[in-house]
């Protein structure tokens, strides 16, 4: 039986940012889902399990930390891999995501390269058969 494709979530509310991912993962075997508003990717998360979630720390509606929270209240995602993604690195906020179990911080802005690196060490992404990686 294949091994389940890794689902990748991406929670920034920077359309840019989401472009770099989807052209990031041009080469790797994994499925997407990007959403650019905090609501809408919980109300998703809910009810679906993800392999790894990048989570941008500042957005306009709602803070990526107070999402990671909201995220690790729900049994599913307890033990989720979490990589915060921000654009100002505050000492504090290092402090709290890594209280909460985030495996990496990341500042921008970010390279492609960075972005596969980090979905092959966390899942078993593999690049697609005959694409250059």
């Amino acid at each position: 039986m294949p091994a389940k494709t890794p689902e990748i979530v991406v929670i920034d509310d920077s359309p840019t940012s989401i472009s770099l991912y989807e052209l990031s993962i041009e080469s790797l075997d994994v499925d997407l889902r990007s959403f650019q508003s905090a609501s809408n990717s919980l109300e998703y998360l809910q009810d679906h399990s993800a392999d790894l979630v990048f989570l941008d720390v500042l957005m306009r509606e709602k803070d990526g930390l107070t999402l990671l929270k909201k995220l690790r209240g729900m049994k599913r995602h307890q033990n989720t891999v979490v990589v915060m993604v921000t654009s100002k690195d505050y000492h504090q906020d290092r402090h709290i995501a890594r209280g909460l179990g985030v495996r990496e911080y990341l500042v921008k802005p970010l390279r492609s390269q960075e972005i596969r690196e980090i979905i092959c060490k966390y899942t078993d992404a593999q690049p697609d058969a005959g694409q250059q990686t």
